[in-house]
């Protein structure tokens, strides 16, 4: 299984919430919050050029090799 596709939603009851939802080959769906008050648009702009990208093709059941994966700049 490995992640195909990262997608980052708006959505704005009062105030802009941020969410990443990735899609697997097999179908299945994951959500993320990423809400940083008052800061969120710069939220999306990183998810988008630099967080999603990275994302693509990793295993979702390798949860703490992603992590570190991450943290530490890929």
């Amino acid at each position: 299984m490995k992640i195909i596709d990262a997608k980052v939603v708006v959505t704005s009851p009062g105030r802009n919430f941020v969410t990443l939802k990735l899609t697997t080959d097999e179908g299945l769906t994951g959500l993320g919050d990423a809400t940083l008050n008052g800061r969120e648009l710069a939220v999306v702009s990183y998810l988008e050029d630099h967080v999603a990208p990275l994302l693509l093709g990793l295993d979702p059941h390798r949860v703490e090799d992603t992590w570190q994966y991450l943290y530490r700049g890929a």
